[in-house]
């Protein structure tokens, strides 16, 4: 879910991301990355606290963090297969 997630974030930029230069590209990058990784991290949070029958887990936030690398991943495949 993370991976597609950080994919659609990155592909939204996709237009500026080819015009705008390196600096704007690791700028959305590392944005894509921030996003992704507070969501995950704010999700295994509502499960611990506020789902009294859910909770939360490290082992799901790596999972989280490595599917958004793996977005981020597959989007500069797809950028370079477009390019």
């Amino acid at each position: 879910m993370y991976a597609g997630f950080a994919f659609l974030c990155l592909w939204g930029y996709r237009k500026q991301f080819v015009s705008n230069g390196v600096e704007y590209q690791k700028k959305a990058v590392h944005l894509a990355l921030i996003i992704s990784i507070a969501y995950g991290g704010l999700t295994e949070l509502m499960q611990e606290y506020l789902v009294p029958s859910r909770t939360g887990d490290w082992i799901d936030f790596l999972a989280d963090g490595i599917g958004t690398l793996l977005g981020v991943t597959l989007f500069y495949f797809f950028y370079r297969q477009k390019k």
